[in-house]
């Protein structure tokens, strides 16, 4: 197995821990571990990878900690974090629905089918499982039902909320995404997105709701006062504009209005690079529209707060 020695030295240091909280699906206490181990390295690419997913499962704000590992990830350190989970888990981790979800990730494209229908036999109501399926899906309707099964399964799940409330909205749907969109952000107080959409739910799609679109509106500025999501919320409270980047009914997120779909692009190829391919190179291969919702929560304050501070 060839990666550095540090890396080595100290994932063999946190491997029983690891696996553990692995094994458990307590993406809490991986969380914490890796976040240690980040202070110990702040560079180490295997921990900013752990942290990203276990931010994923938990709590979505959490993911701008990371921002800058995933705006420069790089071939060297996606190998890295390859090597190091081909060598970490065993044969007996193999069924385990929580190693299986980092191994679909991980995967290279051509094998994530496979990979997560296996996974699925042997887990089938495995919640973090269904909500990696319901990404890989291209029908909406069948993405959704997998999502429910999901929450049915793990009830303080803000990131399938969301989805859950992206898709409602795609299949037109206004009042189904607001109770998600809603409960997304009753678990993840400072979930920036879900605070957009719902403000621009409400100012667009809910008729006599503009005291809720400008709570929501509110918060995002609290949460980004100096990023583009913030300012874009300013300008709606104060000029009356509708938002610029927020879902509109029966449309994907790579054809909203305002440019975000320039935005969109860019958070596809970094989760592209970070979670579903690798290697940049491995990016033009990749057709699935719904690789760019999961793209938003990763990078949206990220991408958001760059461009605000560009203008």
């Amino acid at each position: 197995m060839q990666f550095s020695d540090s890396t080595s030295s100290m994932a063999g240091g946190y491997s029983s821990q690891l696996k553990l909280y692995l094994s458990n699906g307590d993406w809490t206490g991986l969380h914490q571990t890796v976040s240690g181990w980040l202070r110990s390295d702040p560079q180490q690419p295997v921990a900013t990878f752990l942290k990203n997913i276990a931010c994923l499962f938990t709590n979505p704000p959490n993911i701008i900690q990371n921002k800058s590992y995933l705006v420069n990830v790089n071939k060297k350190d996606w190998k890295v974090v390859t090597d190091w989970f081909a060598g970490f888990w065993s044969e007996s981790e193999k069924h385990n629905p929580y190693f299986q979800a980092l191994d679909f990730i991980l995967k290279p494209t051509s094998k994530k089918v496979g990979s997560i229908e296996a996974a699925l036999q042997d887990n089938p109501h495995n919640p973090e499982l269904l909500f990696l399926q319901a990404i890989a899906l291209r029908d909406r309707n069948a993405s959704i039902e997998k999502l429910k099964r999901a929450v049915e399964n793990k009830a303080e799940f803000p990131a399938a909320f969301y989805l859950l409330g992206i898709f409602s909205l795609e299949l037109q749907h206004p009042q189904e995404a607001e109770t998600y969109l809603a409960k997304a952000v009753e678990q993840a107080p400072d979930f920036l997105e879900a605070h957009y959409q719902l403000g621009s739910l409400y100012s667009l799609y809910i008729p006599d709701s503009a005291e809720k679109a400008r709570q929501h509106f509110e918060k995002v500025i609290e949460l980004d006062p100096e990023g583009g999501a913030g300012k874009d919320a300013k300008k709606v409270l104060e000029e009356n504009t509708e938002p610029q980047y927020g879902q509109r009914i029966g449309t994907s997120t790579t054809t909203r209005k305002g440019g975000l779909s320039t935005l969109t692009i860019l958070g596809i190829s970094l989760l592209t690079v970070v979670l579903f391919s690798g290697p940049v190179a491995q990016f033009l291969k990749i057709n699935n529209p719904s690789i760019g919702i999961l793209a938003g929560i990763f990078v949206f304050i990220g991408l958001y707060s760059l461009a605000g501070r560009k203008k």
